[in-house]
């Protein structure tokens, strides 16, 4: 199925100041995106398309809504531990019954994502009945899961961002010799995109550019938290193909220059402390570091294969 035009709506609706330059570099022709039948994650440029499988762009929107669970459960305790200089201890404070209430409502999404690749299709799977279900005319009120859904977009956004630079590669023949730099340069071409020219747009609108950078960003990290728990974790060191998943996250938190609105670093901890201790990453009781943003780059440090 052609979802071209779906994927121009979604980059209207995330980086609008980006859509002629868009448009000139990659067209307004059918057959740019193809939505595809097949039971695994799959987003690839091939042949001058874009593939995407049905069970990819779940997967993102489940992620997305496994990040904002993770923030509900990390929120509170990271800040408190921080007012009252009291370590990080993840384990003492699952010992409390409503954070054990939160950490099981977290991992029972993540657990919804994983499975859903296991399952390879929405047939036979059931549905989180606490995330909405992405549908045409789909309409969220509760405000929280309306910002989530923003959120879900900048991911998607910014993943076939990644996949458009790799067709521009393919059509002007220049495609870097090595593969993991091409993986790079894809990732660096879509935060560029994302982030370069936020900071007009949103002084032409009269937002904060510091929100809006922050949001993107986020977007953003939420895509690498898919990739981060999609890929096994013997993969998640440098492969043939694709560079380490620490790195392309850190390449995201590099991007979050000052000012960053005070919400930011917490909220990111949240999302990584999660996703990390979900993925079987031990991370032992320890004092916390001066700031929110070290202790996101420490976590960020673990994510290795061994």
């Amino acid at each position: 199925m052609d979802v071209s035009y779906a994927v121009d709506t979604l980059f209207a609706g995330v980086v609008p100041e980006r859509l002629d330059e868009l448009k000139n570099l990659w067209g307004q022709h059918a057959e740019r995106v193809r939505l595809l039948d097949v039971p695994r994650f799959l987003l690839q440029q091939l042949y001058g398309t874009v593939q995407v499988s049905e069970v990819a762009l779940r997967q993102i929107w489940l992620t997305g809504y496994a990040a904002w669970s993770a923030v509900q459960a990390y929120n509170v305790p990271l800040a408190l531990s921080a007012v009252h200089d009291a370590p990080l201890d993840i384990a003492a404070w699952h010992a409390v019954p409503s954070q054990a209430e939160r950490d099981f409502a977290f991992d029972s999404l993540f657990d919804k994502l994983i499975e859903l690749g296991r399952i390879g299709s929405l047939e036979g799977f059931n549905w989180p009945e606490n995330v909405p279900y992405p549908q045409e005319g789909l309409k969220i009120t509760d405000p929280e899961m309306k910002g989530t859904f923003d959120l879900v977009c900048m991911a998607g956004a910014y993943v076939f961002a990644h996949e458009v630079r790799h067709g521009v590669f393919e059509q002007e023949g220049s495609r870097p010799n090595d593969l993991v730099e091409e993986e790079w340069e894809c990732d660096r071409w879509a935060l560029s995109l994302m982030l370069d020219e936020a900071e007009d747009y949103a002084n032409r609108n009269g937002w904060a550019p510091s929100d809006v950078r922050a949001k993107r960003l986020l977007g953003i990290i939420i895509a690498k938290l898919t990739i981060l728990a999609l890929t096994p974790r013997s993969s998640w060191d440098e492969s043939e193909d694709h560079p380490p998943v620490r790195e392309r996250m850190q390449l995201v938190l590099d991007a979050a220059v000052d000012p960053v609105p005070d919400w930011f670093w917490i909220t990111v901890t949240s999302m990584l402390l999660a996703f990390a201790r979900r993925l079987g990453i031990s991370i032992t009781p320890r004092p916390l570091p001066p700031s929110f943003r070290s202790l996101s780059y420490n976590i960020c440090e673990l994510l290795t294969s061994h």
